[in-house]
């Protein structure tokens, strides 16, 4: 039976951006002249992006923050993918502007590597008294609790992998075989989205208080959403200070 690894963290690595705010600015003047005069009439410094950024996020016009694209590889358990595919619409428009492609590897074309979703101590857990589902907010275990936990969830892993490496030992389908295995088992993607399509994202999958419409993600993909808005913001660095002052609200 193959070594099974068991990982704490979730992986955002950057692979290539394309665009700026400078993209998104000169794509807005086109879709919005009369506006752009308007904002900018007697400015000494027309070419700084801000206020017209500022006045399409302001007023929710979104098409302008459609044109850029960052790539990301991200290594994370099948739970956090579940949930992260949610933000693809195809060929319809969704109201949001929410639309990722994704490229992951699949249990149907290769053996799944042995390597499972093991939560840090830092990562709540435990339901508190009074516990509502429609407000999922878990307290930390304590250090006993939490190794019951995770022996727990490393005795299945490793029951559920040999299952697996059993029924591709008789020659199953890989495509079947993987069925004995959980949400925990880790799968890596390459996801391209463009900055709208990122802000909404965000907007939904991180848990910021001071948000005009707060939520309430699963942690993990919480964990994932943070990552990849440190690297939004690296690169629309103006964009995404003018969208946290509009409340974190997408375009």
């Amino acid at each position: 039976m193959a070594e099974i690894q068991f990982k704490s963290t979730i992986d955002v690595e950057e692979i290539q951006p394309g665009g700026a705010d400078l993209t998104i600015f000169a794509a807005a003047k086109v879709l919005h002249p009369e506006d752009y005069r308007r904002l900018y009439k007697n400015d000494p410094n027309p070419t700084d992006p801000t206020k017209l950024l500022g006045f399409l996020i302001e007023k929710r016009h979104g098409t302008p923050f459609e044109h850029g694209l960052l790539t990301v590889h991200v290594h994370a358990p099948i739970k956090v993918w579940r949930e992260w595919h949610r933000h693809r619409v195809g060929m319809a428009l969704h109201e949001d502007g929410l639309d990722f492609s994704f490229n992951e590897e699949s249990g149907r074309y290769k053996r799944l590597e042995p390597v499972f979703y093991i939560p840090p101590p830092e990562r709540p857990m435990i339901r508190p008294e009074g516990f509502r589902s429609m407000d999922p907010s878990f307290e930390l275990a304590d250090p006993q609790t939490h190794k019951i936990v995770t022996n727990y969830m490393k005795e299945c892993y490793g029951i559920t992998y040999a299952s697996y490496e059993h029924l591709l030992g008789l020659g199953v389908d890989r495509g079947l075989a993987r069925d004995v295995l959980g949400v925990g088992i880790y799968s890596a993607c390459w996801v391209t989205a463009n900055p709208r399509s990122i802000m909404s994202f965000l907007e939904l999958r991180t848990n910021c208080p001071e948000a005009k419409r707060p939520s309430k993600p699963l942690w993990e993909i919480d964990n994932a959403a943070r990552q990849l808005e440190t690297i939004f913001a690296r690169y629309w660095p103006i964009t995404w200070r003018l969208w946290n002052e509009n409340g974190r609200m997408a375009p």
